[in-house]
């Protein structure tokens, strides 16, 4: 390549990075807006049913709702939202990063996201009743369900009820 032609191509190289680099900067100046704070949203918990046998899964929907009219920032990951359950005599019985029925280590990440003003994020939770190990059906009775975000002061709290109901039927009953 004759030196002319090298300085031409040069020349478009430092030309292309400087636009990349000044909108990096503009992108960067833009990137996320503020954290979201108590007062612009709400945050609530709500399981699918309220009286559950032990049969059925409990799915818990956790909605982090920004009701003000600008974005706010949030931060989820492993362990945002934060949940625990407790049985009634205070025991946690699951968690977040719960893994084979107890308490586990957590991913290390967390992701920063926007919630546009009046929109809603979602995360619907599962727990299949168990807890220990080994990973044992828990007793019936009445569970509370706490959750919060990370660097959010805001919680909630919601409970239900688990009951280990039996089906009679001929065989187990006594009678014919």
């Amino acid at each position: 390549m004759r030196p002319s032609s090298r300085l031409v191509v040069v020349m478009f190289m430092l030309a292309g990075m400087s636009s990349f680099v000044a909108n990096a900067s503009a992108v960067a100046a833009t990137a996320s807006p503020a954290g979201c704070t108590a007062s612009q949203v709400s945050l609530s918990a709500t399981p699918d049913h309220t009286l559950y046998d032990s049969s059925t899964v409990v799915v818990v929907t956790v909605a982090l709702h920004n009701r003000s009219g600008s974005a706010c920032s949030y931060t989820v990951g492993p362990f945002s939202p934060n949940f625990v359950l407790t049985n009634e005599a205070g025991t946690t019985v699951w968690a977040s990063c719960w893994f084979g029925g107890g308490p586990a280590p957590c991913a290390y990440y967390l992701l920063h996201r926007t919630l546009a003003a009046r929109s809603t994020y979602r995360d619907r939770l599962t727990w299949d009743q168990r807890t220990g190990h080994p990973d044992l059906l828990v007793a019936a009775g009445r569970y509370m369900f706490v959750v919060n975000f990370v660097g959010l002061a805001r919680h909630a709290t919601t409970s239900f009820i688990l009951s280990r109901g039996t089906t009679a039927n001929a065989a187990n009953s006594g009678h014919l």
